[in-house]
């Protein structure tokens, strides 16, 4: 299909159609569900779910690079706990030391 679309990837004479953004698979749900409190329990499990939701996300690299940038500390991000992000960037520092 082509038309005009005026955007920022696409000036107003192009006709070619502005390609497809991609949804985050978490758009639709409680944000409460991305912060579960605590570290056992009912917490654990409210921790896969979330993860669960991010593994069918199309953003998941994406959202996880973000979390990593902006040392998120709490939250499921990209699939990802803060105790994975922390084991993450402690295995990225570890491979750092031995290249240098």
């Amino acid at each position: 299909m082509k038309f005009i679309v005026p955007t920022r990837h696409y000036g107003p004479t192009s006709t070619e159609a502005a390609p497809v953004q991609p949804v985050a698979a978490c758009r639709d749900e409680d944000p409460d569900l991305f912060f579960p409190v605590g570290e056992t329990g009912s917490a654990l499990l409210q921790e896969e779910e979330a993860k669960a939701v991010c593994r069918r996300c199309p953003l998941m690299v994406s959202c996880l690079q973000g979390a990593l940038d902006r040392n998120e500390t709490e939250g499921v991000w990209g699939g990802t706990s803060p105790r994975d992000r922390r084991n993450l960037r402690r295995r990225e520092t570890a491979a750092q030391k031995k290249t240098a």
